[in-house]
């Protein structure tokens, strides 16, 4: 009877021990399916905001094609007191090329409703241009006069003035065929008051983020530089330096100099 018990016991053991077994490979298995679909079947890329390269782009120029046509987003209200809008501007990608004479333009979309603003405003998402659009005065001006994609959209509030800042990549740099904001990026700065855009660009280099001095319009910006000139920058493995943008003289200033850098360095290195 003892034994009937142990063997009912080791039996017992056994089909669990094969349940989990079998679950477990059944799991591995699913991974494995997965993993294969993936990489056969790989997900197709949005092509929203993303800017063909400039050869493809000329390559259709002279069939008088285009594959890409202008889209607006949702006006932003960035001067409360004189009613200024700024409008982003993306792409939409056409599954088959079209004549370039063709109407391009849909229904406008609905105006939102904006909060009055503090200091700064921050919009999220990307664009190809910005509209700036002055209710009273009944003037629409865009900012850009080339090929852009633009992100981290940020409106600064002065006393004197408004300033829009972002950043934003021109080039297939990565050579992929598309222009996305995997490629470098220049940081772009445009004043409501003086109309004119500014780009501050280092080579070989991308912006990886920035920030304005606390009251000041001077802006600290951080650079990724691809060391290594691969075309594309890892934020794991290429360093990252800082310089200051100077917003009176529009030019870019070290924020460390090369002696205190190489100080610094030497430690790493316990040299």
């Amino acid at each position: 009877m003892k034994m009937d018990k142990i063997k009912n016991y080791n039996q017992k053991i056994l089909a669990i021990l094969g349940t989990v077994l079998l679950v477990t490979a059944t799991i591995g298995l699913i991974m494995v399916v997965v993993t294969v679909s993936k990489s056969l079947f790989p997900r197709s890329q949005s092509t929203t905001n993303t800017l063909l390269s400039d050869d493809k782009a000329v390559e259709l120029k002279k069939d008088s094609l285009r594959q890409q046509i202008i889209s607006y987003q949702s006006p932003r209200l960035v001067d409360t007191l004189n009613l200024v809008y700024l409008i982003p501007v993306d792409v939409k990608t056409l599954e088959k090329s079209e004549k370039i004479d063709k109407e391009i333009l849909y229904s406008s979309r609905k105006m939102r409703d904006v909060a009055e603003v503090s200091t700064e405003y921050e919009f999220y998402g990307s664009f190809n241009n910005l509209i700036v659009y002055d209710y009273k005065n009944n003037i629409t001006q865009k900012v850009c006069d080339y090929r852009i994609i633009g992100t981290d959209l940020l409106v600064k509030y002065f006393e004197d003035e408004i300033v829009i800042v972002f950043t934003g990549a021109e080039k297939d740099t990565n050579k992929d065929g598309v222009v996305t904001l995997e490629d470098f990026k220049s940081l772009f700065v445009y004043s409501l008051k003086d109309k004119n855009l500014r780009k501050a660009e280092i080579n070989n280099s991308t912006v990886d983020s920035f920030k304005f001095v606390e009251k000041k319009k001077d802006i600290l910006i951080t650079f990724g530089r691809d060391r290594n000139a691969d075309n594309v920058y890892d934020s794991e493995k290429d360093p990252t330096f800082i310089m200051r943008y100077d917003y009176v003289q529009k030019s870019l200033v070290p924020i460390v100099d090369k002696a205190l850098e190489a100080g610094i360095q030497k430690i790493i290195e316990k040299n």
